[in-house]
């Protein structure tokens, strides 16, 4: 072994490996990416055999549509305790959220649903760090009525 060799920073000669296997591999990919006419038919007839769907424009309007948004618990006709995990942003599993007026137009976390200003939504309630998902909105009238509480329940057959 040379002196060179074992001065040598091991992490640089990894660095250095895979920078160099990285730039041979983007030459010569062009030359292995040709298709087979066979392969462009079948691929050709799969597109058309199955079209592409699009989302449901409830989902594309959602604005997180990667979280997954569930209504745990209704303590009260104000509060909801939300369960949300978004991989790209946050994961909160029992997340008290509020009911307020919205103050800027939106779309409902939980259906897509177009939100207007002025209109009664969930947020989350607000602490000191704000929640990654304090933008969030959930319509009133999307809300699941089926959690509810005991008070609740008082207060109806009252």
């Amino acid at each position: 072994m040379t002196a060179l060799a074992r001065s040598a920073d091991p992490w640089q000669q990894t660095v250095r490996s895979l920078t160099a296997t990285h730039a041979s591999a983007a030459e010569t990919a062009p030359r292995q990416r040709a298709v087979h006419p066979f392969l462009e038919r079948l691929t050709r007839a799969w597109e058309r055999d199955h079209p592409y769907v699009a989302p449901p424009p409830a989902q594309s309007r959602r604005p997180f549509p990667e979280a997954v948004v569930r209504v745990i618990e209704r303590p009260s006709s104000a509060t909801a305790i939300v369960y949300w995990s978004d991989a790209a942003t946050c994961h909160y599993g029992y997340q008290g959220w509020r009911v307020t007026t919205a103050t800027t137009d939106g779309a409902c976390a939980l259906t897509g649903e177009v939100i207007h200003r002025g209109d009664a939504v969930y947020r989350p309630s607000q602490r000191d760090p704000k929640p990654q998902n304090a933008s969030a909105m959930i319509l009133a009238a999307s809300m699941p009525q089926n959690e509810t509480c005991d008070a609740d329940l008082q207060d109806q057959h009252a």
